[in-house]
This record gives structure tokens, C-alpha cells and sequence, in this order.
């Protein structure tokens, strides 16, 4: 039940929707698109009650919540979609609730699930195929990679705040 709830939070905040998935493996192949992320950060603190605890959930990338976006991206187009922008790329993780995960977003629905293999951001491989894939609320297609228990942003794939981090689409 904790969980959903924190899923359902999330979802609301336009950020994710539920599912399952898994990420990591390496990658290959010739340089199909590249986009520079300057990496903003935000956390979402829950105050707790109704038997949950409280618990912060923080997002690091390029994304928009609550009408704020936070990061930048160059160039932000698609090279894979026709020059579709690029709306999110994020990782975020709680410091309470076993969720974890890297969303990709590209404007348009129904965009391909196919035309690339593996999404490296920085140094962490992200195999397409490992996704879950579907379009969000707006409209959009959306690859996630959920990922382990991650209570402390171990795995954050992205630089620190304000620094730049390099995503590849191979």
C-alpha cells in the first residue's frame, strides 16, 4: 500500500507512471544521438501520516515539476525521432520506499520503440530494450528503467548539481 501511494504521488506529479522493468548492461555501436543534460535537482518531501512515514524523493536531470523545469539540455532535439524534443531525462529515488528509476521522455506519442539499442548517461548503459514503454499523460512516449532499492542515489547515472552530464544513444 506505501507503495502505490508514492507511485501514485509521483504519477501525479507528471513524473512517472507505475511499472516494472530493469536497466544496466553495457552497450555498442556507432554514436546515433547525443544530448548534454546540465543536471538540476529537486526533492519532494512527504510529511508522513495515515501510517506511512516520512519520506523525501529526489530527482536529478533534466525535468519540469509543478510548471518549474530544472536542468537544461543541448540540444534537445531527437536525432532518432525527427527532431522531437527531448522533455525529461531523469532519475530520481526515495529515501523511504524501494523506488528507483531513469524515465526517459520524447515529445509525441507513439514514437518507436526502436532505431537505437542503448541510452548511456554518463557512464551507466541503459538497454532499450529493457524498458517499459508506453506513452505518458501528456501525450508523450516514455522508456523507464526501474532499477533496485536505491535509498540514497547511489545510482544516480548524472553529475552533480550544475555540473553536465553526456547521454548517448548508440
Amino acid at each position: 500500500m506505501a507503495l502505490s501511494h508514492v507511485m501514485n504521488i509521483i504519477s501525479n506529479a507528471g513524473i512517472v507512471g507505475a511499472g516494472t522493468g530493469s536497466g544496466g548492461g553495457g552497450g555498442g555501436g556507432s554514436n546515433l544521438d547525443s544530448q548534454t543534460v546540465t543536471v538540476g535537482s529537486h526533492s519532494l518531501s512527504f510529511p508522513g501520516g495515515s501510517g506511512l512515514p516520512a519520506s523525501t524523493t529526489t530527482y536529478k536531470g533534466f525535468f519540469t515539476l509543478s510548471s518549474t523545469t530544472y536542468g537544461s539540455i543541448a540540444d534537445g532535439t531527437s536525432n532518432l525521432y525527427s527532431g522531437a524534443a527531448v522533455d525529461r531525462i531523469v532519475y530520481y529515488w526515495s529515501d523511504v520506499f524501494a523506488i528507483s528509476a531513469l524515465i526517459l521522455v520524447i515529445q509525441g506519442a507513439n514514437r518507436a520503440n526502436s532505431g537505437w539499442t542503448t541510452l548511456t548517461v554518463g557512464t551507466t548503459a541503459y538497454q532499450r530494450a529493457s524498458a517499459q514503454y508506453t506513452a505518458d499523460s501528456s501525450g508523450n512516449t516514455l522508456w523507464s528503467w526501474p532499477g533496485p532499492s536505491d535509498y540514497t542515489g547511489a545510482d544516480n547515472p548524472f553529475a552533480a548539481t550544475g555540473q553536465t552530464t553526456t547521454c548517448v544513444f548508440t
